[in-house]
């Protein structure tokens, strides 16, 4: 849904507790930075590893503790820090506590980052996370390889599996699907 000031907001629940805000800033800056507001739901376990070959990412937190492993390495971000994740790093994020986490991921350049998750979220909203809706995503993910990737080796395997099997079972490309909805 979009608000008045030209935000995003979206809800990616039944399957993940979590929603976020598309805040228009890679507008803002020229495609120079991508902002999302990132509310995580209690006991989440967020995305699955990945890395962005051509982009750093910084979340700042904002209220309560992301747990963040970044290239093998767990740490706790708490209330009023920050946390960089290199460029091509694997990295992934959690909210194991029993309370909400609020925090903010800019993504520097944007690339296509606001294309790509708002393509998933069409894909996941209002489903739950199925072995259909994942392959769904990793068809959609093969259309970004400049924004995200699984990290090397078997999680990479198995994604272009998956994504082999999408194809056979007609699952569109994110390219597809969003020259679809044009």
């Amino acid at each position: 849904m979009t608000g008045t000031n030209g935000t995003e907001k979206l809800n990616f629940g039944p399957s993940m507790l979590q929603t976020m805000v598309i805040t228009g800033m890679s507008q803002q800056t020229g495609g120079q930075i991508s902002r999302v507001e990132i509310e995580l739901g209690p006991e989440q376990g967020g995305p699955p590893a990945h890395l962005h070959p051509g982009q750093r990412e910084i979340y700042t937190v904002e209220e309560g503790e992301l747990t963040v492993t970044l290239d093998g390495d767990t740490r706790t971000v708490a209330s009023g820090e920050s946390i960089e994740i290199p460029a091509g790093s694997v990295h992934r994020f959690s909210n194991p506590s029993g309370a909400a986490v609020r925090f903010t991921a800019d993504h520097l350049p944007a690339l296509r980052f606001e294309e790509y998750i708002r393509l998933v979220h069409q894909t996941v909203a209002g489903r739950k996370a199925t072995l259909p809706v994942i392959m769904r995503i990793v068809r959609i993910e093969s259309s970004f390889p400049e924004t995200i990737l699984p990290p090397p080796g078997p999680p990479r395997l198995v994604g272009k599996m998956l994504s082999g099997l999408g194809r056979l079972a007609g699952y569109p490309t994110g390219n597809e699907l969003a020259a679809s909805a044009r």
